[in-house]
């Protein structure tokens, strides 16, 4: 494996820090629903505070931060107009259209639709204070789709009014402009941040634009009662889509835009929205409530390649309700969760041949067999159940239960004769229940107060998308296939999470997931692809991270993630290729690796770092045709930053510069796709200053 940075001792001298190690072990509330230091939670999640996210980044994209968690990949596609693809564990890694298999939210609010898509672009990291990375069995207890959970949450506001502005530009007139104000008046505490994020793209026809919007202000009732709003706004005023090349374009230019982009003016036009509301009501010292209810809307228009307008118009909604209580069982401490969830959505899923790729969409009538209009609902209901008890000292149970119940509706609203568009039966009508019932479990050992041991075990299940379900037949158009039946998944993992010094903390987790029915693609035609709950398939590997504060202000940190999967049957696609067992999972690294060596220099506000990302080989096809391929690479980041403070004002500037070796290489694989690489940045670079002014 090509690594550019030496390993460095984990027994770096201690004498010269102080404090509590517990500081490298972060306080998590994803897995158990309420604030818990990582280090004594018997499973895998790892937390980036915001301030490290931002930290000498454009701070725009989540996959500027993800190589630092192990297990957890989030690449950027090279083209704004699909949203970015996360995986963990390779749960997600065969997305075709933003997130799949993984639950995303933001401040509690679900990024997921009921169906289980989700995206991450509304995610806005200027206001983030944490964002945590859940793998592994404990991810079940988030319902439908949930083999990770990826979860933002947005920072209270500074306790004075402060207002800060910021601004970065890069290679491609690459820009980003943002403002902040927050502060405390009295009960109410608020956040609110603005930004536009604009850019040529560094591939031929991929200049995009984001505006975004985030808020949340929080008023403090009572002790007692706290009410919490949030709110997020993301506008795709126009976005180019280069689409992905074949590996013929990509070896020829890796820059190039796909075949017919620029000839059909291939583009995306979006906007996302959703706001809520949280209250926090502790009833005594012991029980407290929390309700959160949200609602939101998305508008997708996309121009394709193949002569045809898609178009999505959705509404979400939905709420969460549940009781905590923290109390003693035996003189031991005993925390109890229950509650109950429930997320609806509708669609107006429409695709038409248009008339001129020149002109803004308008609806014609049917003119292809291919040409859809559908009212998508889908509906579900969750109950949870959780637990942790500490039997001992020296001994942690968790367990937990969540009952699903989730229901898709597909109803044809398409107008015209289906004679007319030479089908037998053109009526797409029709709809479907899965319910499952999950059950986790796992427990920690304290070996000593510095090393810990743990297990655990879960259920997990993911039902088929509406993306995956709209065609039955890739090549005449027909659906829906509503014959799919939810993937269910049994997933098992043990691990050691030590500090081996004062200052030196490592996690090791070896993990295996069996998953029976998983959706696969079985036929690719243009935009339009066909999916089946026919493979059976394994995942097991490692996980591997140490952070490690060095003496004189260095500080080490490594993750190395290996990751065999495979399918454990044959079987052939709609096209007849035979994908037989034993083949690798297309779009699952089996190496990963990052490594950071970073610098400060206190007496100047001075940091700096350097990075080494890798990943290994990846094949873009179920079939493991070599041709689809994508080679390993590793880049090597450089990044410094610099703060200064005078009376009520603050500054900082950075300077970063990716990609300084200039390596080609795929940035991300489009699964079974006839147009399959992404490619990855070459060199670029990007400065940026933020100024704050504190009202005192």
């Amino acid at each position: 494996m090509k690594i550019h940075l030496l390993l460095l001792s984990l027994f770096a001298s201690t004498s010269a820090f102080a404090g509590d190690i517990r500081t490298l072990s972060p306080t998590v509330v994803t897995a158990t629903r309420y604030e818990t230091n990582s280090f004594d939670l018997p499973l895998s999640i790892d937390a980036v505070t915001g301030s490290e996210i931002r930290d000498a980044r454009t701070g725009a994209n989540l996959s500027e931060i993800a190589p630092r968690i192990p297990g957890v990949v989030i690449n950027y596609r090279s083209t704004a107009a699909q949203e970015l693809s996360i995986s963990t564990r390779g749960f997600g890694a065969r997305s075709q259209f933003g997130v799949k298999g993984i639950r995303l939210y933001a401040d509690g609010i679900p990024l997921n639709s009921a169906d289980g898509q989700g995206q991450a672009g509304s995610i806005n990291i200027d206001t983030l204070g944490q964002i945590e990375f859940m793998r592994g069995p404990f991810s079940a207890l988030y319902g439908n789709s949930s083999g990770g959970v990826v979860q933002a949450f947005t920072r209270d506001g500074a306790k004075d009014p402060t207002i800060t502005v910021g601004a970065s530009s890069g290679t491609w007139n690459t820009n980003k402009q943002s403002i902040t104000y927050e502060g405390q008046a009295g009960p109410v505490n608020y956040i609110l941040n603005a930004y536009q994020y604009v850019s040529d793209g560094y591939r031929e026809f991929s200049q995009h634009r984001r505006d975004n919007f985030n808020g949340k202000i929080s008023y403090q009732f009572n002790p007692d009662t706290k009410f919490t709003f949030v709110g997020n706004y993301m506008d795709q005023p126009y976005t180019n889509d280069p689409n992905a090349l074949t590996p013929d374009q990509y070896a020829t230019n890796h820059r190039d835009r796909g075949t017919n982009s620029v000839e059909r003016n291939s583009r995306l036009y979006r906007t996302n929205s959703y706001g809520g509301i949280i209250i926090d009501h502790n009833l005594t010292e012991k029980d407290s409530l929390r309700f959160m209810v949200y609602s939101g809307d998305r508008s997708n228009l996309q121009y394709l390649t193949t002569s045809a307008a898609a178009e999505i118009k959705r509404e979400t909604e939905g709420f969460d309700f549940r009781w905590s209580r923290k109390d003693l069982f035996l003189n031991r401490p005993l925390n109890f969760t229950a509650g109950l969830s429930y997320d609806s959505m509708e669609d107006i899923r429409s695709r038409y041949t248009y008339a001129s790729p020149w002109r803004e969409y308008t609806p014609l009538q049917a003119t292809s067999t291919n040409d859809r209009r559908e009212k998508q609902t889908a509906f579900s209901v969750d109950q949870y159940l959780q637990a942790s008890y500490e039997p001992t000292d020296r001994l942690l149970v968790i367990a937990g239960l969540r009952h699903s119940r989730v229901n898709i509706k597909n109803e044809d609203l398409y107008f015209g004769d289906c004679a007319d568009r030479g089908r037998p039966a053109c009526d797409s009508s029709g709809q479907v229940t899965y319910s499952n019932t999950s059950p986790v479990g796992g427990v920690t050992f304290k070996i000593t107060p510095t090393l810990n041991a743990y297990a655990n075990y879960g259920r997990g299940f993911e039902t088929p998308t509406f993306s995956e379900t709209t065609y039955s037949n890739a090549e005449t158009g027909a659906g829906p296939n509503l014959s799919m039946v939810p993937s269910k998944s049994k997933n098992y993992e043990i691990g050691l999470k030590a500090f081996v010094t004062s200052n030196t903390r490592v996690n090791v987790a070896l993990f295996k997931v069996d998953t029976k029915n998983e959706i696969v693609v079985t036929a690719n035609r243009g935009s339009q692809n066909a999916y089946d709950s026919i493979a059976n398939t394994e995942r097991k590997g490692i996980e591997f991270s140490l952070d490690s504060r060095l003496p004189y202000n260095f500080n080490f940190y490594q993750t190395y993630t290996y990751l065999d999967s495979e399918f454990k049957n044959s079987f052939r696609n709609q096209a007849d290729a035979l994908i037989a067992a034993g083949n690798r999972l297309s779009g699952v690294y089996k190496n990963t690796a990052y490594s950071e060596v970073s610098w400060k220099y206190p007496a100047l506000n001075f940091s700096s770092a350097i990075e080494n990302i890798y990943y290994s080989d990846v094949h873009g096809y179920d079939t493991n045709e070599g041709a689809r391929k994508a080679e390993a690479f590793s880049i090597v980041n450089l990044r410094a930053s610099l703060k200064q403070s005078y009376n009520n004002w603050s500054f900082s500037e950075f300077v970063r510069a990716d990609n300084i070796l200039d390596e080609k290489y795929v940035g991300n694989v489009r699964v079974n796709n006839a147009a399959t690489f992404e490619p990855g940045a070459p060199r670029n670079y990007t400065v940026g200053i933020t100024s704050s002014y504190t009202f005192k």
